[in-house]
């Protein structure tokens, strides 16, 4: 993960570099990033990871003046899960390429545009802020957005690519604002403008706001506090009013993947209070230490996984020395941000691979801290070389890991694995079903698109189920209610937690479902015993 590659300084640039300009090196590391990206765009369907197919749905409804609603759902109920920032620009590619489900490339092509205009950010983002040579900056943006991580969120129709394409300029502007005393008034406003945008792609973007006020009040540029924090706000109304005069729109089962994050988040607090938090933490911070694990040491024994992850945690606090002292704003961002994943009762790895560069940058940052130590008792040599060695040994770890994800494609694994179940069940719904039908199904956001019928779901989103799986019986009851409330001409199910549930409806006492066919892979289809 740490690389002295990408850690040299300015001085010691190959006369090669030196020759090129940083603009057009940025363009090329860009062009680059992009060009990867855009081979390993795939013709996989959307609606396979969930939010993907919600995006779409969300962008579709937008392109064709139909407002911002859950077209799937019958009724067509408003839609507050997601900010409209990323379907907005789905939009505007729908309505240039309103060909579906051709339009679907051109939308991971989108994504993998924004993960190379994300590169060139990131090179001029270390470039200016730590001095990193053209060089060195060029193979950190390349590494930073080029890895599995990365990879695997622009390979999706998701709004993390850009959301990093737009934090990554904010940051080098915010940095700059902050440390202009007489900074002038259109320019915090312009500033505040885009945070609150990008708030608007990502909701975990108001830590950029929390930040940027933060640093300004920290400089005791008051007023710019003010006007930035206002004007932020000011652009995030509208979004928090149409989602207040929504909620409820739909029944509780289905709320935690239709309506927004905060009252599902509230919903949990309601429910358990502080310990909600508490075991979150713990929970977050453990998942988190294991995927930095794997990443830096696949495969070796637990002792040396141990050993590899408080290496890096000692490298990533020698870098924070030097990123506070540098990127005031950005350390803050990305505390906030953090403190923001660790409580929150959902898997921290999307959510830390959508800023994945400034993740990375603290060992990196550190390797390149004890590169220039210059150690004078013979004890802190030892140490100096150790450090030295141990992010050699990371970066080796870091490197391996990629090439196996090259390998195997692993940007792809989840969604290729997911649609070979989707297909069936998509052939059974387009063969079996009037074009009217309302189906109760798992894939609702694919089934709507591929095949045009109304959908709802048979699966719920709580904060439990970040601890413990839905018991069957538990899944059998979120069916229920959602057939009662929308009375849909079927149940559709092909996965084993969904046909576990469907066992409980069928052969419980007393017996509520019955099957009236199957498909291949294991499909069920079931109505209420009562039709």
């Amino acid at each position: 993960m740490t690389g002295a590659a990408a850690t040299f300084p300015v001085s010691t640039s190959a006369s090669a570099t030196r020759s090129t300009p940083a603009w057009l090196l940025s363009v090329l590391v860009g062009a680059a990033v992009f060009a990867v990206g855009a081979v390993l765009v795939d013709g996989l369907p959307v609606g396979v990871a969930h939010d993907d197919g919600m995006y779409v749905i969300l962008g579709k409804a937008l392109a064709t003046g139909q407002g911002y609603r859950w077209l799937h759902v019958p009724g067509a109920p408003p839609a507050t899960h997601f900010p409209p920032g990323y379907p907005a620009v789905l939009a505007l590619l729908w309505w240039l390429f309103p060909a579906f489900p051709a339009n679907v490339i051109v939308f991971k092509l989108a994504n993998a545009l924004f993960m190379g205009v994300a590169a060139a950010g990131c090179f001029w983002f270390v470039r200016e802020r730590f001095s990193m040579s053209n060089i060195g900056a060029a193979i950190f943006a390349s590494v930073a957005t080029l890895g599995i991580p990365t990879l695997t969120l622009s390979a999706l129709v998701m709004s993390e690519p850009l959301f990093l394409a737009m934090l990554l300029p904010t940051l080098m502007l915010a940095e700059r604002l902050v440390e202009t005393r007489e900074s002038r008034t259109r320019d915090v406003i312009a500033l505040a403008l885009i945070a609150g945008v990008s708030t608007l792609v990502r909701t975990h973007g108001i830590a950029l706001i929390g930040a940027i006020a933060l640093v300004l009040c920290s400089r005791r540029q008051f007023r710019n506090a003010v006007v930035f924090t206002a004007t932020a706000v000011a652009t995030l109304v509208p979004w928090q009013l149409w989602v207040a005069s929504h909620s409820g729109v739909v029944p509780a089962t289905m709320r935690g993947n239709y309506e927004s994050y905060g009252a599902w988040f509230a919903s949990g607090l309601r429910a358990e209070g502080f310990p909600l938090v508490a075991r979150t933490v713990m929970r977050t911070i453990g998942d988190t230490g294991a995927m930095f694990q794997v990443f830096v040491a696949a495969g070796m024994p637990a002792s040396v996984r141990v050993a590899a992850l408080l290496a890096l945690l000692g490298l990533t606090a020698i870098g924070a020395r030097l990123m506070w002292r540098h990127a005031r704003v950005s350390t803050v961002f990305l505390i906030l941000y953090c403190l923001i994943v660790v409580v929150w009762p959902f898997s921290p790895q999307r959510f830390l691979w959508c800023v994945w560069p400034l993740v990375i940058l603290f060992p990196v940052l550190g390797v390149r801290e004890v590169l220039q130590w210059r150690p004078s008792s013979r004890h802190t040599v030892i140490a100096r070389i150790a450090a030295l060695a141990a992010g050699a040994l990371l970066a080796c770890g870091y490197g391996v890991y990629n090439v196996r994800g090259y390998r195997h494609q692993w940007w792809s694994s989840i969604p290729r694995m997911i649609s070979r179940n989707v297909h069936p069940l998509l052939v059974w719904v387009a063969t079996h079903t009037p074009r009217n039908a309302v189906l109760a199904t798992e894939a609702e956001s694919a089934v709507y698109l591929y095949t045009g019928r109304s959908t709802v779901p048979v699966g719920t989103f709580t904060v439990d189920e970040y601890f413990a799986p839905r018991s069957p019986g538990e899944a059998a009851a979120v069916i229920r209610d959602v057939t009662a409330h929308y009375r849909p001409k079927a149940v559709v199910v092909s996965s084993t937690a969904m046909r576990d549930a469907a066992r409980e409806l069928v052969l419980g006492t007393p017996p509520t479902f019955v099957v009236v066919d199957t498909f291949p892979d294991g499909g069920l289809v079931l109505i209420p015993k009562s039709r």
